[in-house]
């Protein structure tokens, strides 16, 4: 059935079912065994490389403090990371040269949307008796503002859902030289604090019309096509044929856009901004404003901050925070924390489908009768679970024993010295005479 076009919130959807074999399943199972032992040995590479990433924090608190206001006239400290309190600032003016009028942007984005068709997919998988399985998937379509369309030609029901790609880039633009008290810095390297969204109004706008080029397509009778190419008749009658009309592209003006403030939005749009039509953009902007009050991390030359790359570890630090040195720390460990344990869940997830995907076809040889299969996932769920629990738990202990070499001369030691106590107790135990 073909999709019904929505008014003005757009959805339909379309289902399609799928069959897959006994047999078919338990090949597919098989070749998965590999594919999930693969994941479970990459499990633990990513846990131990995550126990041996490096908190910035530890590095950052050896920076010296330096003043924004006077050159550095330590020798010493020339080359060594430093950390440095003020309002960061530029003279230059930015602006992405379409709608947004220049300001004072230490840095300047652009954010550029599309209104566009969406897919999304739900499945409801059925085990029959036999093994075989139905799987039936319903592809549900609207229309929604996103950063890039999507090809319409990977869609399940491409009729009625062409999108059309946006004629605008998002960018991210940064002021060509910047400095904190005396000294300069290199803002398209330096990473700042959080951008804030830009209030657009008249006075910080421009509207200019947009035009697009469109194209039609028309039917050419066969004398007007006779003319144009200056042939006869009976050449014409011979190929095509008496009645013959023939379809051709023509490039008609282009067709104008209107370019309406709404809100913090410069909505692009072929009819307006209530109705938009796939398409239409909207544009918004959010920027980092000079001057910024900002601790800065950096590498300190002469009378530049640049970023400081840390011998040992290979960390680079060039940033600004918003605060002081104390919540630069926290902001660097806090960050260092969530990221830790990210990871490690995600070790310990690839573990347990690693797992999981090895065990598989036992399940889809129970399917036969699906009441069995049911029962073995779910035992082999709980028994993986709890495997990759464990094996993930001391993987991790491993790992960081093995990155802390003063941690791993204890371990040695403490074992050492376990082991020479159980094998004087041993020689010291009494032997009974038969």
């Amino acid at each position: 059935m073909p999709p019904i076009e929505p008014s003005n919130n757009p959805v339909n959807s379309v289902t399609t079912s799928t069959k897959t074999g006994y047999f078919s399943r338990i090949g597919s199972s098989i070749k998965g065994i590999l594919f999930g032992f693969l994941i479970f040995i990459a499990s633990f590479v990513v846990l131990y490389w995550n126990e041996g990433k490096v908190d910035k924090s530890d590095i950052a608190s050896t920076a010296t403090e330096i003043s924004a206001t006077s050159l550095n006239t330590d020798s010493a400290l020339e080359g060594k990371l430093i950390h440095v309190n003020g309002d960061l600032s530029t003279e230059n003016n930015l602006s992405d040269s379409t709608y947004l009028k220049e300001g004072k942007y230490l840095a300047l984005n652009r954010k550029v949307e599309v209104y566009a068709w969406v897919e999304e997919s739900s499945s409801k998988t059925k085990t029959n008796v036999g093994g075989s399985q139905t799987t039936d998937t319903t592809y549900t379509y609207k229309k929604d503002w996103v950063n890039e369309a999507t090809d319409s030609s990977t869609f399940q029901e491409q009729k009625g859902h062409e999108n059309v790609a946006k004629s605008l880039d998002s960018n991210t633009w940064y002021a060509s030289s910047a400095k904190i008290g005396v000294y300069e810095v290199e803002p398209a390297r330096l990473t700042m604090p959080g951008y804030s969204e830009i209030t657009l109004t008249k006075e910080n706008t421009v509207l200019p019309v947009v035009t697009v080029p469109t194209t039609t397509t028309k039917t050419v009778p066969q004398n007007d096509l006779m003319k144009a190419l200056s042939a006869s008749d009976d050449d014409l009658n011979a190929e095509f044929g008496t009645n013959t009309k023939v379809v051709e592209e023509v490039v008609v003006p282009e067709k104008t856009k209107n370019v309406v403030l709404n809100g913090n939005y410069v909505y692009v749009t072929e009819k307006n901004v209530s109705t938009p039509t796939v398409g239409d953009m909207r544009v918004s902007y959010s920027a980092v404003v000079s001057p910024v009050s900002v601790t800065l991390l950096g590498r300190l030359n002469n009378n530049k901050i640049t970023a400081m790359t840390d011998a040992k570890t290979g960390v680079v630090l060039y940033r600004a925070f918003s605060g002081t040195f104390e919540d630069a720390l926290a902001t660097l460990h806090t960050e260092y924390k969530t990221a830790l344990w990210i990871f490690r869940a995600i070790g310990f997830l690839m573990m347990w489908i690693g797992l999981a995907m090895i065990l598989a076809p036992l399940s889809v040889l129970l399917d036969v009768l699906p009441i069995f299969g049911t029962i073995s996932r779910s035992v082999v769920g709980l028994v993986t679970f709890l495997v990759a629990l464990v094996l993930s738990i001391v993987t991790i202990v491993v790992s960081m024993v093995l990155h802390n070499p003063l941690v791993l001369v204890i371990v040695v030691l403490a074992v050492i010295i376990y082991v020479m106590k159980v094998i004087k107790k041993a020689k010291q135990k009494p032997q009974t005479v038969s």
